[in-house]
């Protein structure tokens, strides 16, 4: 009875917002709150087992029945915690839906394209993907110090797959609600593709941005798929790290041709190219820190480096003795048993 009565009184004054109207005074109910909760939840769904095993070692085999009901408040308790975790998504979700899908309708996608080629600048995201960004960082910031790691996971998985699906379809929203209400700010989808471009990148920033968080599982986020087939345009993915990618177009300075044979520079080999991917919006692409390796001027001379696996290179010769004199003429060793050589022909003594 205590573990049902512990299980409905923190359901009504969480969940149920009834600790606004209780002698606590809650001005509101925030992650934090859900995060305690789920801490407590958590802590009785731990013992539960050893209670189980202490009750059933001192109560008679017939009584050994009435132990199923410690089985539901299990149940009871796992689907009160479903529940909250259920909750902070929701909380995302309704920031996301009311108070920052408003801002899509202040984006241009051409018009951010067309400043940053001029501007030079990299990619940073809208105001709305931006907020989205911020929120969710705020939230990770009170669950990281307050929920174990399974849990952590748990939470942000079900927020980023909840983001995946919504922030396209918000943006196909506004598309919509422009077009039935006069009223509202026009947005239209990117109509050039340095326009489309600048779009699916934002997304693509918002998604490496969230993946980067502590403690969260990284998630497979298909938004910019979603968003090029909506837009009709494909953007080639970028080479992984250390792979070189043969098919891509190098320049002719930067080959040196010896005997027909093409050499590549020093500092270009296989274990340290990276593609650097080309397309009508190179000005807004992120350089990451650490990713590129320092690349040698061309006009630097370069002296060749002997091949590591080749044991030969890296082994001393020794040095040999000059036979004959550098004057061509011929000269004679002799020996004890009067056996030489003489103009390189070896002579050997008279038979007695």
């Amino acid at each position: 009875e205590l573990l049902r009565f512990f299980n409905s009184r923190s359901t009504y004054l969480v969940l149920g917002a009834g600790a606004i109207h209780s002698a606590a005074r809650l001005k509101s109910i925030n992650a934090k709150h859900l995060a305690i909760v789920t801490q407590c939840i958590a802590l009785v769904l731990a013992i539960l087992p050893h209670i189980r095993a202490a009750l059933m070692a001192q109560l008679p085999a017939k009584q050994h029945s009435l132990l199923n009901d410690l089985d539901k408040i299990k149940g009871d308790y796992s689907e009160h915690s479903e529940k909250i975790l259920s909750k902070l998504v929701s909380i995302i979700g309704g920031i996301v839906e009311h108070s920052l899908a408003p801002k899509i309708s202040q984006t241009d996608f051409d018009a951010r394209a067309k400043n940053a080629i001029k501007l030079e600048s990299t990619v940073d995201c809208c105001s709305f993907l931006e907020s989205v960004i911020t929120n969710t960082k705020k939230m990770h910031q009170v669950l990281n110090l307050m929920l174990p790691a399974d849990l952590l996971q748990d939470v942000f998985s079900r927020i980023f797959a909840y983001l995946d699906h919504k922030v396209p379809s918000l943006f196909k929203n506004a598309v919509n609600l422009g077009k039935q209400h006069a009223s509202t700010p026009l947005f239209s989808m990117p109509c050039t593709n340095e326009g489309k471009i600048r779009m699916i990148k934002e997304v693509e920033l918002m998604a490496k941005t969230l993946n980067s968080l502590s403690g969260v599982h990284p998630w497979n986020f298909t938004a910019p798929k979603v968003l090029e087939q909506e837009l009709d345009i494909r953007i080639k993915p970028p080479a992984s790290d250390g792979v070189f990618d043969s098919s891509s177009e190098t320049k002719s300075d930067e080959k040196k041709d010896v005997d027909g044979e093409d050499i590549v520079p020093v500092g270009s080999s296989d274990s340290t190219c990276r593609q650097i991917e080309s397309s009508s919006e190179n000005d807004l692409f992120v350089s990451e820190p650490g990713d590129s390796k320092s690349h040698r001027s061309e006009s630097e001379n370069v002296n060749p480096i002997p091949d590591m696996n080749d044991s030969s290179a890296f082994t001393e010769q020794p040095e040999t003795e000059s036979v004959g004199s550098n004057d061509g003429k011929s000269s004679r060793s002799s020996n004890d048993d009067g056996s030489g050589t003489e103009d390189g022909r070896c002579t050997l003594p008279e038979s007695s």
